[in-house]
């Protein structure tokens, strides 16, 4: 207890009557790159070094970590940061993200005098165009192309007419990366062809990023004779469940219907074939034969029956008569 009592009125001591200089800045740096931040220009030998302590206020945590010269190190942040004990004693962050995000202090005392840094540590992600295409709403037709990047984009528009103001809106998402998206309302007979959507290199470190490419996405019909869009009109959206339903049952009419047909003439090949092979087989069966008829003596001697049909008459005809 008496060890730590003697520390607190040391230290004490240095910072009231060190010649003490404080500054603040921002420093931004792009998420997944290994950074180095300084506390101090000014290169201090170890032997002058009284003591580092980095405090940091971040997304992820609070900690701290320090040197000194009379003591160990201490570091309660146990997340890869560490102090480079060469040179300026700068803060070292690996593989830097957005929860690294914070405010960061450095007091640095040595025995000519000593500098607290007090800086705002900001994160930025390169723009990225994910997305561009043409839309058409209450008869108009707009441009619209969409970025995302750490901090916001700003997004311009290059025209070959004087353009009105585009409505520009942002979200972000879960991981703090920004999404904007820019519609520009195309005048009358205007082509799509002459636009370009840029975000500026003046906003982040890099070059201008433009896009030119425009097209319609959906279900729409479009007419276009170049360089005018003549018509826009939303087509009817396709109802595939009735279209397979409708295509399922036409195949299965025709399987059918071939495949009766295909019975048919083999039912057709089975009957002549039977014909020809059993019909040698097969014995016509025989006809019953009638016995021979008594032929009637008139079909043998009509004469003579008729002449004895005569006289009989005749007769019957005399004895009447004489009686």
């Amino acid at each position: 207890m008496e060890k730590w009592m003697l520390r607190a009125v040391f230290v004490l001591a240095i910072c009231l009557t060190r010649n003490l200089t404080s500054g603040s800045r921002i420093e931004s740096f792009k998420v997944g790159s290994n950074i180095i931040l300084q506390c101090t220009n000014t290169k201090i030998e170890w032997s002058e070094l009284i003591y580092v302590i980095w405090k940091i206020n971040s997304q992820k945590k609070n900690c701290t970590i320090t040197v000194a010269t009379n003591d160990t190190d201490h570091n309660t942040c146990q997340d890869g940061k560490y102090i480079n004990k060469t040179g300026n004693y700068s803060l070292i962050i690996p593989d830097f993200s957005i929860k690294d995000e914070g405010i960061y202090t450095c007091d640095v005392s040595y025995r000519a005098g000593g500098y607290v840094e007090t800086i705002n540590v900001t994160a930025w992600i390169g723009p990225k165009m994910t997305k561009s295409w043409l839309e058409a709403k209450d008869g108009h037709i707009s441009a619209v192309c969409e970025v995302q990047s750490l901090p916001a984009a700003p997004i311009h528009w290059e025209t070959p007419w004087n353009s009105s103001s585009p409505k520009t809106h942002s979200t972000r998402n879960a991981s703090g990366v920004f999404t904007v998206t820019s519609r520009l309302q195309l005048p009358p007979n205007a082509s799509h062809k002459n636009l370009t959507c840029v975000v500026p290199a003046s906003s982040f470190k890099g070059q201008d990023i433009r896009l030119t490419t425009f097209a319609f996405t959906g279900l729409f019909s479009i007419t276009i004779s170049p360089p005018v869009i003549s018509a826009v009109s939303p087509a009817k959206p396709v109802e595939w469940p009735f279209i397979l339903l409708g295509v399922c049952a036409t195949c299965s009419i025709v399987s059918l219907l071939t495949g009766l047909y295909i019975m048919r003439e083999k039912i057709g090949q089975l009957r002549v074939f039977k014909k020809i092979c059993c019909s040698s087989q097969i014995s016509p069966a025989p006809k019953d034969e009638k016995p021979p008829q008594p032929r009637d003596p008139e079909e043998v001697e009509p004469y003579a029956s008729y002449v004895q049909r005569v006289n009989s008459i005749y007769n019957s005809s005399a004895d009447l008569f004489n009686a």
